[in-house]
């Protein structure tokens, strides 16, 4: 009865996680379609002085790389979410150990477990030395 229970609500965590990354995505979506948007209405209208165009640039600037950061979160969720589908959501992917679900519910899309990416992190870390 209690593995069941146990079960229940696991699927239950992993349901709202879902509507969650869901949500996340959505707005990812938006987001980057604004941006996109704006960035091409910018090009169409623009009659400026030398300085604009700088400003201007820098912005767009900032703004791709908004756009970057918004893709790399949206490729992760993508990740997360055929891991749902797939029923292996929660599993590292070294180890093949469960994530601590206090790791997913801080970051529904982590892949691997803390010790897992603690190891990573050293590792990377040594490398660069």
């Amino acid at each position: 009865m209690a593995r069941r229970q146990q079960r229940q609500e696991e699927a239950d965590f992993t349901a709202r996680i879902k509507e969650l990354l869901l949500e996340r995505r959505d707005r990812l979506v938006a987001s980057i379609n604004r941006e996109l948007k704006d960035l091409r209405e910018g090009e169409r209208f623009h009659l400026a002085d030398m300085d604009d165009l700088a400003g201007d640039t820098a912005d767009e600037s900032t703004a791709y790389m908004v756009m970057e950061i918004e893709q790399a979160e949206l490729d992760q969720i993508e990740r997360a979410l055929a891991a749902i589908e797939a029923g292996t959501y929660g599993t590292c992917e070294e180890c093949e150990g469960k994530i601590d679900i206090e790791r997913l519910k801080a970051l529904p899309f982590a892949t691997l477990c803390i010790d897992c990416k603690r190891e990573l992190e050293r590792s990377s870390s040594e490398e660069g030395d």
